[in-house]
């Protein structure tokens, strides 16, 4: 499970940064099969998700053959299988180097959920009540960012339709007889993945502001449960803001054609 994690993460670093120049969904679904297969794994755990702009907002988006805008995120949900062992990470990021205000002040909501509920992780506690920890959370922040009015709780699964975690070993979610209430005990691996999508245009209740539309967010760990706590096995993917944009805007080692490339797709 380690090697598994270390792979994708490795390999999903590589991709980020060829995100600066190629800017095809479909391209970036090939560079991370292509570098975890280079790196040991078998196989990948199951068909990429790279979604550019409002595709992000798709939970399971999976056409990967859009082109990925100039100022939009790019969200990729991956994982690969190394002798059996799978795993399954995500991170949302702009290939431009910067988020717009409205991009931030999500993605720090989401990010601040995700390091809470890592914290949570340790033995006895179950993924049903790292879930509700979340759900507090992200309702709280969202109707402070206007997005679900007060007393509107409910238009949260419009946001949000997914658990914040599950199990993970030789199947994404391994067992499906594993129940959520069930205590987690050291060894035992789940992942962490808070997120919010919302569509580009207003679905039922719904009723998020116009800056909002169109962007999807998720931030997915691999998380150990030790003796004492936990170990994030997907820690080496950078996730906080600072050290996104600063990955994003690195030289080329002085090569005046990356830059080039790089300011050319930004454009």
């Amino acid at each position: 499970m380690r090697e598994s994690a270390s792979i994708v993460s490795q390999s999903l670093l590589q991709t980020m940064l060829l995100s600066r120049t190629h800017r095809e969904e479909s391209q970036l679904a090939a560079k991370i099969e292509y570098e975890c297969k280079m790196r040991g794994a078998q196989r990948m755990a199951f068909h990429p998700v790279v979604g550019g702009g409002a595709n992000g907002s798709v939970v399971h988006y999976s056409r990967n053959d859009k082109k990925i805008k100039s100022g939009d995120l790019v969200l990729m949900d991956v994982g690969c299988e190394y002798h059996g062992y799978l795993s399954d990470l995500t991170r949302t990021w702009p290939p431009c180097g910067r988020f717009s205000a409205a991009q931030e002040e999500l993605y720090s909501l989401i990010l601040e959920t995700n390091k809470e509920c890592i914290k949570l992780c340790k033995p006895g506690t179950s993924i049903r009540e790292i879930h509700h920890h979340s759900v507090k959370m992200l309702i709280s922040g969202f109707q402070e960012l206007g997005i679900i009015g007060k007393g509107k709780s409910i238009q949260y699964n419009y946001l949000n339709p997914t658990s914040i975690g599950h199990s993970l070993g030789m199947d994404i979610h391994d067992s499906t007889s594993l129940t959520s209430d069930k205590p987690l005990e050291p060894g035992v691996v789940i992942t962490i993945e808070p997120g919010i999508y919302i569509p580009s245009v207003p679905i039922l209740n719904e009723k998020a502001p116009d800056r909002f539309r169109g962007i999807g967010i998720r931030i997915e760990d691999e998380v150990l449960i030790t003796e004492n706590g936990h170990e994030v096995l997907t820690a080496s993917v950078p996730k906080e803001i600072p050290h996104l944009t600063t990955l994003m805007n690195m030289g080329g080692g002085g090569s005046t054609t990356e830059s080039h490339e790089v300011r050319a797709a930004c454009n």
